[in-house]
């Protein structure tokens, strides 16, 4: 840091230590009888702490978007907290069709071996996981 700008700290630091209650003209006054610019120094120091919070901003949108493309995509959310009624709706959506042919095939190929016994929330649960995984692909 430059001399100048030490300086400035200082009488800042000063100024804001200061609690005689003079006003801010008689201030900036003041500051410029010693050799200080204010304004600058103000619009300077703007600038700074803009550019800091725009920098942790930043860094805070590329951690967001590297822990999203780190968790796998849900193609059906959070398939533990359905319950078995959600689950079958879905179900009975895929294969239907109503999220694409490319799932209902992956369901078709799921389900192959399904015998037409009634289904345990935790297959529904399974077998929407797989068709998911195929929608990833």
């Amino acid at each position: 840091m430059s001399n100048g700008y030490k300086k400035v700290v200082h009488n800042l630091d000063a100024w804001l230590a200061d609690d005689n209650n003079r006003s801010i003209e008689d201030l900036r006054e003041e500051l410029h009888e010693q050799g200080v610019d204010a304004d600058a120094f103000l619009k300077r120091f703007g600038s700074v702490v803009r550019k800091g919070l725009q920098h942790q901003m930043k860094q805070q949108a590329e951690r967001e978007q590297q822990a999203a493309a780190a968790a796998p995509r849900r193609l059906f959310g959070d398939l533990t907290t359905k319950t078995k009624v959600e689950l079958e709706r879905l179900f009975d959506g895929v294969r239907q069709g109503e999220f694409g042919v490319h799932l209902k095939n992956a369901a078709l190929a799921r389900c192959c071996n399904h015998t037409g016994h009634q289904l345990s929330e935790t297959e529904l649960r399974s077998w929407l996981e797989d068709i998911s995984e195929a929608g990833n692909e």
